[in-house]
């Protein structure tokens, strides 16, 4: 009776191994056909049957992070590290574990966590061109662009083709104010993948700052082609026409930017601000109140000159 038993709990323990795979493999189909939804509910039902599947939590976690679920994929992330194969084999994997953890810390606007996990990334895997270029972008955020320049530039040594770390060398520049050194290395990045619209909004920016005004509205455009409800865009453009002196079209743009986002404080202010260079001094008032109306409070001083 007894070796009966063993052999029930044997064949117990057999069957829901192969039922765990067999959720394992329809998870990561689901994941790769982008049906993140059905990905996560095989993932869940590996889990149930194996709680510390580490594959199985791992690419939930990757799950979750494409449905926005940053809370979650950390939870799943986190799991997964803890149960990862701890040998130097499997090193270079648990590195871009780490490398996915710090991307959903950076999501969340915790950059010090950030940088440590893509920092622990790099240890364990010095080859991660994601790790170095988003530890790049958290330096960034963080105000430290003399520590966030050689990491793009190691990015940029592993793969001459990442863009994300020639954009990211361009931002260095921008916050260190030298704005043509920064055009450059966006034009780098826009070459290498013309479909990111904040390549082409930066570039603009800088543009603007060097006063090459016409360029600035070519990007800013070209940005709109990208996502016509982008709604900065327009403002932005709208600001380089203005510095043309095209006044009638930098209001057409502001006006578009708040069809697009009604309330858009910005907008309303530099309307004001072009109206009354126009002297057209109720307008300039209309326009003051309602961006301190909608909280912009530069405006603050402009709405009350004009009771």
């Amino acid at each position: 009776m007894k070796k009966l038993i063993g052999l029930f709990i044997v064949s117990a323990a057999l069957l829901s191994c192969s039922k765990s795979d067999d959720y394992l493999k329809k998870g990561k189909e689901a994941f790769n056909q982008k049906n993140y939804e059905l990905a996560i509910a095989n993932f869940d039902s590996v889990l149930q049957l194996t709680p510390d599947h580490a594959e199985a939590l791992a690419t939930r976690g990757s799950a979750r992070y494409n449905i926005n679920n940053y809370q979650g994929a950390i939870s799943d992330y986190t799991k997964s590290i803890e149960h990862w194969p701890k040998d130097s084999q499997n090193d270079a994997e648990l590195g871009k574990i780490y490398a996915d953890l710090a991307d959903c810390y950076f999501n969340v606007e915790l950059y010090d966590a950030a940088i440590d996990n893509y920092t622990i990334a790099i240890n364990k895997n010095n080859n991660l061109v994601v790790a170095y270029s988003g530890r790049g972008d958290a330096y960034i955020l963080k105000s430290n662009p003399e520590l966030a320049q050689p990491d793009f530039e190691k990015a940029i040594s592993l793969d001459p083709k990442f863009a994300s770390a020639h954009y990211g060398l361009g931002n260095v520049k921008f916050d260190q104010k030298d704005f043509a050194g920064a055009i450059p290395h966006y034009s780098q990045a826009i070459a290498l993948d013309p479909m990111v619209v904040k390549f082409f909004m930066d570039r603009g920016d800088a543009y603007y700052m060097t006063e090459e005004y016409p360029k600035a509205v070519d990007d800013f455009t070209s940005a709109l082609k990208l996502d016509p409800t982008y709604a900065k865009a327009y403002v932005f453009r709208g600001d380089a026409k203005d510095e043309q002196g095209l006044a009638q079209e930098a209001i057409e743009d502001y006006n578009k930017a708040l069809e697009i986002t009604p309330g858009y404080g910005l907008a309303y202010y530099n309307i004001g601000i072009t109206k009354q260079r126009l002297k057209d001094k109720a307008g300039a008032c209309d326009a003051f109140k309602k961006a301190f109306g909608a909280g912009y409070q530069e405006a603050a001083p402009f709405a009350a000159a004009c009771k």
